[in-house]
């Protein structure tokens, strides 16, 4: 009986040590078990970063000319086609003659018609002249006799008083004729101002005749982009007959937004890209910033923009006015600068700027942070933390500071 108790005893106790062994180890497993808060972290580095303000425009040649005929002619043959080199002078289409250099033919007889006319009334008038000046010292020496002869008895008074009265009249004549305007003056000067005419009109047809000749040149050197005329059809000075680009010299004009543009500053260097360029960059630098801006229409609203222009560097084969592009203003850079992702910063409501760094034993830290230069995906950093630092990407707003954390990193 007794040796049946202290077995039970003994049952009883090894049952108590089991249960007491299995309690601490639940325990035991359930804190080790326990869930930690995880984190994506990455490690803080140095690199450069840069700024670039990026806008869509459209390549464009600087420079572009419209070739116009200023007078209305009839086509015979066009001498260029689309796409091919010329030069300065370089004809680029024959049209048939019109009637100017018949008219200026016509009004230069006119005009050597008109001198022969004037000369013949200037030659008129001197005959004239010297008639009545002939005339008048004729009278003169026969008043001269006849006073003599009446002085001696061999006429009479009413004889030497018409030889006077001769003279008197031939006087008249010689002073109207040279100081009152005859009409022969009248006529010479008529003519002249007829010649004159005759002249102006000449000059107007000259000027007719070399706007409307039988050539269309080019005024450049350059690429034919555009040709509106074909054999047989009649040239108008309302219609450019073509269109002549230097390609030697593209630009770029763009509208950057009001929030962006001033990053914006003339000579800054920009990237450029195109699908119809491949994978290659183009390079060019800012020109010139309008000096107002403009509102233009963007989907549904309406956004406030400063036009720029772009001047792409060097030539470049295979790119065409009219094409789309993507460029990216350089506005700032900076190198071996301390540099995270955006998706590490927390702006709080006072204006701070946080982040969460992991401590080497994995326990979360709330740091206070200065930042600098903001690039597309990246913002540098000036204080609060260094290079080496394990920062939190994409922080969850029910971290505490002081906890651990399970940290998967990241490159």
């Amino acid at each position: 009986m007794e040796r049946n108790k202290k077995k039970k005893f003994i049952y009883a106790s090894i049952c108590i040590v089991i249960v007491l062994i299995a309690s601490l180890g639940m325990v035991y497993s359930s804190k080790n078990n326990q869930k930690l808060v995880s984190v994506t972290a990455k490690v803080v580095e140095t690199g450069d970063i840069v700024v670039r303000v990026p806008a869509n425009g459209v390549i464009e040649e600087v420079n572009r000319h419209l070739v116009v005929h200023e007078s209305v002619a009839k086509v015979l043959s066009v001498e260029v086609k689309e796409g091919e080199s010329v030069v300065e002078g370089q004809v680029l289409a024959h049209l048939e003659p019109n009637d100017v250099s018949v008219r200026k033919q016509i009004k230069e007889s006119q005009l050597a018609m008109e001198k022969l006319d004037l000369e013949k009334l200037e030659n008129t008038r001197e005959r004239t002249r010297i008639n009545l000046s002939r005339a008048k010292t004729e009278a003169k020496e026969t008043a001269e006799r006849s006073k003599a002869l009446y002085e001696a008895g061999a006429i009479s008074k009413i004889e030497l008083n018409k030889s006077i009265e001769a003279l008197e009249n031939a006087e008249r004549e010689y002073l109207d004729f040279n100081v009152f305007r005859d009409g022969l003056s009248i006529d010479i000067e008529k003519m002249k101002r007829k010649i004159d005419v005759t002249k102006l009109e000449i000059k107007e047809l000259e000027k007719e005749q070399q706007r409307a000749g039988t050539l269309i040149t080019s005024p450049i050197n350059g690429i034919v982009t555009k040709v509106n005329l074909e054999r047989g059809m009649t040239v108008s000075p309302t219609n450019p007959s073509f269109i002549i680009s230097d390609l030697s010299e593209l630009k770029i004009e763009i509208n950057v937004s009001e929030y962006d543009i001033s990053k914006v500053k003339v000579g800054q260097l920009v990237e450029i890209n195109s699908d119809a360029i491949g994978d290659g960059t183009l390079f060019g630098e800012v020109e010139k910033i309008a000096p107002v801006a403009t509102r233009i229409a963007s989907g549904q609203v309406n956004e406030t923009v400063v036009p720029v222009t772009i001047k792409v560097d060097g030539t470049h084969e295979g790119v065409k006015p009219g094409f789309s592009v993507r460029t990216r203003i350089v506005s700032e850079q900076k190198e071996n600068v301390i540099i995270v992702p955006f998706d590490t910063i927390v702006s709080e409501q006072n204006g701070a700027k946080i982040v969460w760094i992991v401590t080497p034993d994995n326990i979360l830290k709330r740091v206070e942070v200065q930042t600098g230069i903001e690039s597309d995906f990246e913002i540098e950093i000036i204080s609060g933390i260094n290079k080496g630092d394990t920062v939190v990407l994409n922080p969850s707003s029910n971290l505490k500071e002081d906890i651990k954390v399970n940290v998967n990193l990241r490159d």
